[in-house]
């Protein structure tokens, strides 16, 4: 049976939390209504549709093959909906815009863009988020984030999402005060113990590559998710570590670490910023953007071991936005 048009946004809320929350009581809170009147709506649409889109699983709801076929499509019309009437309301004054960014380890580069944003626009709020990139990913996959600035050394997101800009930045290796500094290659740290990011970390895996490709198998004692955490361990003597230079550069300063220069270079990384591919971005969100775009990497002086010339490239969707990214010399992705 194909629809006949009249299925109501109500309805597809209420699908689209289902497959987020597998109970209808929990869909019922989050979208102030009562379960029946949940319960009604979803049979309403299975109605409209002429197909099962849940079933029961044990004490959950699963939606069907079906469901899962359509769910990206309202998902994208209700972000698209939500994010019209912001847009709308915007533009007659009714509310102060807003944007929402996620953000993972960013180092200097989202206060500095921050900072400069609400020094050109106050009556803007900035709503910041903060979680590991999965999450991050997936709530702007959902609309729930409007930006996201996360750790991406392969730009594996382009795929999904549109890239608006890239900022490289060098993980440098450190060790503690009384660690190993006279070394000039990576083969003389065989018997060093290095700590390292958990494995599959964004963080980790230009180290993991870096090392790879000069054929060295480090001795791995610990792993953390943190980078906070391994700056302290390496602080205390318990072992060295590769880390972004914004984690250690007041340890650098005041002694607590000190680093260990290889010929090798160091391994390197990118930060970008990245938004779902969507031909219409609210004033706010464009404004952020343009922001974000026109800073330079020596604008982010802890992003790189050694001062380099910035390259301009073009990545946006329509060839209006800039992103920086640093020389190559001396370090490998």
């Amino acid at each position: 049976m194909v629809a006949s048009g009249n299925v109501e946004l109500k309805e597809l809320r209420s699908l689209v939390a289902l497959s987020e929350l597998g109970n209808i009581s929990l869909v019922a809170e989050r979208l102030h209504l009562s379960a029946p009147a949940i319960h009604k709506q979803l049979k309403i649409l299975e109605g409209e549709l002429g197909l099962p889109l849940y079933e029961r699983v044990g004490k959950q709801l699963r939606m069907t093959q079906a469901a899962a076929v359509l769910l990206p499509y309202l998902q994208d019309i209700l972000i698209q909906y939500d994010s019209a009437l912001s847009a709308l309301e915007e533009w007659k004054g009714l509310k102060h815009g807003s944007v929402r960014i996620g953000a993972g380890p960013s180092g200097c580069v989202l206060p500095t863009i921050i900072r400069s944003f609400e020094h050109s626009f106050p009556e803007i709020e900035i709503q910041v988020e903060s979680g590991n990139t999965a999450v991050l990913v997936e709530d702007l996959h959902k609309g729930l984030l409007d930006l996201a600035l996360i750790v991406s050394s392969d730009l594996r997101e382009c795929s999904r999402f549109l890239l608006e800009a890239i900022w490289k930045f060098d993980l440098v290796l450190v060790t503690g005060p009384e660690g190993p500094t006279s070394v000039s290659r990576l083969a003389e740290l065989s018997d060093q113990r290095f700590i390292l990011f958990r494995k599959g970390s964004r963080l980790q895996e230009p180290v993991d590559q870096y090392l790879s490709s000069r054929q060295f198998v480090p001795k791995v004692v610990m792993r953390f998710d943190n980078a906070n955490s391994i700056r302290d361990m390496v602080s205390s003597g318990l072992g060295i570590a590769f880390l972004p230079l914004w984690v250690v550069s007041k340890d650098l300063k005041e002694g607590a670490l000190r680093s260990i220069d290889l010929m090798e270079g160091v391994p390197a990384s990118k930060l970008v910023l990245i938004r779902r591919k969507s031909k219409h971005v609210s004033p706010s969100v464009e404004k952020f953007i343009k922001i974000a775009t026109s800073r330079q990497v020596e604008d982010f002086p802890l992003m790189r071991r050694r001062p380099v010339k910035p390259e301009r490239t073009s990545i946006g969707s329509q060839g209006r936005n800039n992103a920086y990214v640093g020389n190559d010399a001396g370090s490998h992705v």
